[in-house]
């Protein structure tokens, strides 16, 4: 199935649940599919049996509207006081070709998205800083072996770092340490185009 057609079953959601769950977890680290399902749910939204949309608050009574409020109400209780950010949300900066990255509570800590087929070269890890992988959803390999969803690696400082890639795509999550363990006080931002792998 191409990879609009998989965007269109998912926003119709004429898709098993097993289907759906793939889709969904592909469109963490998959950009271009991500695109094409935000796309598809903008075209198909409010669609029914080929009428136009009706307006949403028409086509909701004030239970409805009640019920919503209600769970707005207990989702900005249950946050209150912390930070929340959805995979898609954020300044995904390009690092190279089909990879992306941002920083979450710091420039020392990053989400990783690779698109299918995506490399990262051989490079010198730097001195000071060790690198802690974790795959999130999909594959990395490292130097011939092949990591998924849940599996971590250490990427010591100093080291060489093996050349990597990903096959189906992948999301990773990445934080740089100073290798004895303590704190980074002040690590240095991360810019466009800057070595996201290894710095």
């Amino acid at each position: 199935m191409s990879i609009e057609d998989r965007a269109t079953a998912y926003a119709m959601g004429s898709l098993s649940p097993g289907e759906r769950d793939e889709i969904a977890r592909e469109r963490l680290y998959n950009s271009e599919l991500d695109e094409h399902i935000s796309l598809a749910e903008q075209l198909f939204a409010g669609l029914e049996a080929g009428e136009a949309p009706a307006p949403t608050a028409s086509r909701l009574s004030s239970e409805s509207w009640s019920r919503i409020e209600a769970a707005m109400s207990r989702e900005q209780a249950a946050l209150a006081g912390k930070h929340a950010q959805e995979c898609s949300d954020g300044d995904w900066r390009v690092h190279g070709p089909r990879i992306e990255f941002k920083p979450l509570w710091s420039e020392s800590a990053i989400l990783i998205r690779c698109n299918p087929g995506a490399v990262e070269e051989r490079h010198d890890q730097p001195p000071d800083l060790d690198e802690h992988i974790l795959v999130i959803a999909g594959d990395l390999d490292i130097g011939g072996r092949r990591f998924g969803t849940g599996d971590y690696v250490r990427v010591p400082a100093g080291s060489v770092h093996q050349h990597m890639e990903t096959h189906g795509g992948c999301l990773l999550f990445t934080e740089y340490l100073a290798a004895d363990g303590a704190p980074l006080v002040r690590p240095e931002p991360l810019v466009e185009g800057q070595r996201a792998f290894g710095r």
